[in-house]
């Protein structure tokens, strides 16, 4: 029985998913020997039912899969339903981390402490990881790939990976007065559906705290691949008059490191360089918040800020 590639991914991480299919390409393997849901040449057939195309594959097919793991991975009902189906499967797999995304964010039925591959660095050690998997492709569909040809595609693929663009979930943000419990003074308001954008309403008459803070990312990241790779912390935001500034603040090794914006009533769009955060390597493996700041002696108004479309590219 031949074996099929099935990809599991999430739609919004296809800038990546479609390098790793034009990898595929070049080293051989036709639109037969893959599955992804998101390529129009690999994709399900319209007449199929999705869920029933997929239980079919697992059931008939020596199927190894690809798990593109990533925020967006985790957020899909869809994608999670894929991994529970081919867990129980129990079929080969190979994890591929999206840059950004570290072996301690995976969850689920997918085995942390299994070799995966991280993506966002082209160094010798993921060449090496790749060259693995090229072993595995070369057994599961009796090629012999070229030894050029595989390099060149492989390194193109881990250099398009580098480009992905990692989005935060803006639903989960949080809002503080500091040293205020009420946290009247600070309050997002928003649709639970928009992971994309977020709206506080900003009063300190209602709060004796000198800081408000809107917490749009708690958790731990390692941002290394990122800092190398000279990437930006970028975002939309504007706000009421009155609400003339904010400080854009990231906590390294539990230390806040920020920078200061200047807002305005009209949507702007903000690129700040994380090397301008912070220069220092060691401090980017371990990001634990993303937060906007805003003090009260600067702050002459109430009034809304809106941040939209947070993101590392």
């Amino acid at each position: 029985m031949k074996y099929k590639l099935f990809l599991s991914h999430s739609s919004k991480d296809i800038e990546v998913v479609d390098s790793f299919v034009n990898f595929m390409y070049i080293i051989g393997l036709t639109d037969r020997d893959m599955v992804c849901t998101s390529v129009a040449s690999t994709k399900i057939p319209v007449t199929e039912d999705i869920y029933e195309y997929l239980n079919s594959l697992l059931a008939d097919e020596c199927v190894y899969v690809i798990y593109f793991l990533s925020d967006n991975y985790y957020s899909s009902p869809v994608c999670l339903n894929e991994m529970g189906a081919a867990w129980l499967k129990k079929s080969d797999s190979l994890s591929l981390l999206l840059p950004g995304f570290d072996f301690s964010d995976i969850q689920g039925v997918v085995n942390r402490n299994k070799i995966g591959i991280k993506l966002g660095t082209s160094d010798a050690m993921t060449k090496a990881s790749l060259n693995d998997f090229k072993v595995i492709l070369e057994d599961m569909f009796q090629i012999e790939i070229p030894h050029n040809r595989w390099e060149m595609a492989r390194d193109e693929f881990l250099n398009k990976s580098i480009e992905n663009v990692r989005r935060f979930n803006m639903t989960l943000s949080q809002s503080y007065c500091i040293g205020d419990l009420e946290n009247d003074g600070c309050v997002i308001s928003r649709k639970e559906s928009n992971r994309d954008m977020i709206k506080a309403a900003i009063d300190f008459s209602e709060t004796d705290s000198k800081l408000s803070s809107i917490v749009v990312f708690n958790g731990k990241l390692d941002f290394t691949s990122y800092f190398i790779n000279k990437k930006n912390l970028c975002f939309e935001a504007y706000a009421d008059k009155g609400i003339s500034c904010v400080d854009v603040e990231l906590k390294l090794k539990n230390i806040n490191m920020s920078n200061e914006i200047m807002l305005y009533d009209d949507e702007k769009e903000y690129r700040i360089p994380l090397m301008q955060f912070c220069d220092d390597l060691s401090f980017w493996r371990n990001v634990s918040e993303i937060k906007f700041v805003l003090h009260r002696k600067k702050v002459t108004k109430s009034g809304n800020i809106i941040i939209k479309n947070l993101r590392i590219e």
